[in-house]
């Protein structure tokens, strides 16, 4: 099955913030399937601006790199983008296709646990069943408590289901 890839990650700074525009494109395409949004005017995705991750010390945005090359990204929040009681959410991650399968996405989210161990909260969409699945393997495996809640989102007007799990990394 899976073929033993490692990774690593490096920040995402103004210097590199084309390439990680540019790639948040591409993810928003991706989670359309979840998101249920439509392109803009353009023929791209809207985007809020998301300058303010690699402007502000308390967001924490990762290139997923792998041999040199830019594979993917995480995305980590800490207060005050955070629920109380929370000290870091995984935003978002995202993985080139090519890349799947491999143990890349595993690979980033150990490092970021390395480097900011914590109270952690990770939500995403539950028709996403991919995501469910990498999460709730990827928990499982590091046999830590995970509790668990289903909630709802709009986007663009449509109210959509989302799964939750909040654990501690120590």
């Amino acid at each position: 099955m899976g073929i033993k890839m490692k990774a690593t990650i490096q920040p995402i700074t103004d210097t590199n913030k084309e390439q990680f525009e540019n790639l948040f494109n591409y993810y928003l395409y991706e989670l359309s399937a979840y998101s249920q949004e439509d392109v803009g005017t353009k023929g791209i995705y809207e985007m809020e601006d998301i300058s303010p991750y690699y402007r502000d010390e308390r967001l924490h945005p990762y290139f997923i790199t792998f041999n040199g090359k830019i594979v993917g990204f995480i995305l980590v929040t800490s207060p005050p983008y955070v629920a109380q009681e929370v000290d870091y959410s995984v935003q978002e991650l995202f993985v080139l296709p090519k890349y799947r399968g491999t143990d890349i996405a595993k690979d980033a989210v150990m490092q970021i646990f390395t480097l900011h161990p914590g109270k952690y909260e990770v939500g995403m969409f539950k028709s996403n069943v991919k995501a469910v699945k990498f999460w709730t393997k990827l928990i499982a495996a590091l046999e830590i408590p995970v509790s668990a809640e289903d909630g709802v989102t709009e986007v663009q007007g449509k109210v959509l289901q989302t799964a939750g799990m909040k654990f501690t990394v120590a």
